[in-house]
């Protein structure tokens, strides 16, 4: 399976993954790509994890200038053994979907990706983000595949250590559903993040 990325405000279609599958090659003739600081706007190094800002080059009747994406990634130049040399961008979430906790930023993403990847569980999830103490935390819900022995307590263990690995922030708790409790198959559109905050994070 192959991934590609596009925006129609720049090009639409403008990214796309070699047969290497380590990042998606971009359009680098029809677009500069610049990485930024989230919080200051600070243009950031190559290899740097930022919001992605595109220019496009070609574009006649309606060009823009340091376009903000909205996406967070990073841009990576080193030579890809496919022989294709445009650089290539990995995306890693959305800033509207990234939340902080303990100062760090959160991506349901990576959350994501350790819940698909850990054995003994289904990979269907669901954060929930909510204020503790006046400060920013969240929990996951995941369900356990009904073959596997271990306990409800033994599985949330391996997923929060799991979770702190990846993330650098354990998750407040993690809930156990039976295969199946979650019921996020038979929604068109799995809603898998809700945000339950309610004080003022912009201030």
């Amino acid at each position: 399976m192959y991934d590609f990325y596009g925006l129609s405000d720049i090009f639409g279609a403008c990214a796309a993954m070699c047969e290497v599958k380590n990042g998606l090659h971009i359009a680098e003739d029809h677009i500069f790509v610049e990485t930024i600081d989230l919080h200051t706007g600070e243009v950031l190094e190559p290899g740097q994890v930022g919001e992605l800002v595109f220019t496009s080059l070609r574009k006649r009747a309606r060009p823009l200038i340091r376009f903000r994406t909205g996406d967070i990634g990073r841009i990576d130049y080193t030579p890809c053994p496919c022989g294709r040399t445009h650089g290539r961008i990995h995306i890693i979430g959305r800033k509207d979907d990234m939340f902080i906790v303990s100062g760090v930023n959160v991506f349901p993403s990576d959350i994501e990706a350790v819940i698909r990847d850990l054995p003994g569980i289904t990979g269907e999830y669901r954060i929930r983000v909510f204020e503790k103490n006046f400060t920013c935390s969240y929990s996951v819900e995941i369900e356990k595949k009904a073959d596997n022995p271990a306990s409800d307590a033994a599985v949330a263990a391996e997923v929060s250590t799991a979770l702190k690995a990846r993330i650098g922030v354990k998750p407040y708790e993690v809930i156990v559903y039976a295969d199946g409790g979650l019921n996020t198959r038979s929604e068109h559109k799995a809603k898998r993040i809700i945000d339950e905050r309610k004080l003022d994070y912009n201030i």
